[in-house]
């Protein structure tokens, strides 16, 4: 039987990877939990590289749960976002997922990528994993996953070195903290200096709560939208807003009574919010309270 040291050990890498993959953090539990315990039935004496292993099991796990999710996330009402997972930074995961450098903007980009495609890119970029590692890993020719990875780069339009996914954090509070400021004040002029001519709102109810089903585009619309929220919700002495980390990122979380009803993530260019994320199913914000503990 595995012992706890083990299991702590292995288990923020083998997290942030089925994290990245699925974008759930239930999901990735049981993927973990499924692995480890095969893990445990085989004679891993045997196994040369443990860490390599378990990479690959969680790794093609990720792929097979992604195949079948599929069809339900191309059912399901309004946009689908990534679970956020607001973590502390007293927390073991909080140094993983500061150093893999997927912004949440970008990790719900993804979901444009087969699931193959999306563990070559998340491999290769999250965790710059050497082509002919990603080869074994995923059983196939090292020309081919350099072949995956400039198809996904072109689908996310996404080229190295460009996409600054290391926000300044200091600037991006200082931002936020502007965002709060002119939405709860209802300042129009200075919301939208902080918008960029084509942001966009994304707003995730899962058919479960009151959202947004298609995407709010223009700075105009965004800004509208939000005040509107703010006119209508903002003397509410039951709700109170708290700026959290979300996925090693500074965000927004609102709670009414205590209880998580809003998680908001934003993405940055040339110091001005393009695109909003707004969580809002009530089933992706089980962990937003207490955030994600290892």
């Amino acid at each position: 039987m595995l012992d706890e040291q083990f299991y702590q050990e292995h288990k923020p890498l083998l997290f942030s990877i089925a994290y990245r993959m699925t974008g759930t953090i239930t999901e990735s539990e049981d993927i973990i939990h499924d692995v480890l315990l095969d893990f445990e039935r085989t004679n891993y004496d045997k196994i040369e590289n443990t860490k390599a292993y378990l990479c690959k099991m969680v790794t093609n796990r990720s792929i097979d749960y992604l195949k079948s999710a599929r069809k339900q996330r191309e059912v399901y009402i309004g946009p689908w976002l990534p679970e956020p997972l607001i973590i502390h930074e007293s927390d073991p995961m909080h140094a993983v997922i500061v150093q893999d450098n997927l912004s949440y903007a970008l990790l719900s980009l993804m979901e444009q990528l087969s699931p193959v495609e999306r563990a070559v890119f998340v491999l290769r970029e999250a965790f710059g994993y050497e082509y002919d590692d990603i080869a074994s890993i995923l059983e196939k020719e090292e020309a081919n996953c350099r072949k995956i990875i400039s198809r996904a780069k072109k689908k996310l339009d996404y080229k190295d070195n460009v996409n600054d996914l290391h926000v300044n954090q200091e600037n991006l509070q200082q931002l936020v903290q502007s965002f709060l400021r002119a939405a709860t004040t209802g300042n129009v002029e200075n919301l939208l200096s902080l918008l960029a001519n084509d942001s966009v709102l994304y707003s995730d109810g899962g058919g479960k709560v009151k959202a947004a089903i298609v995407p709010i585009k223009t700075k105009e619309r965004v800004s509208q939208f939000i005040l509107g929220l703010v006119r209508k919700f903002g003397q509410d002495a039951q709700l109170e807003i708290e700026i959290v980390n979300v996925n090693g990122q500074i965000g927004i979380l609102i709670n009414r009574n205590h209880k998580p009803e809003n998680v908001i993530c934003f993405e940055l260019e040339n110091n001005q919010i393009t695109q909003i994320f707004s969580i809002r199913n009530p089933e992706k914000l089980t962990y937003a309270i207490s955030g994600y503990q290892l």
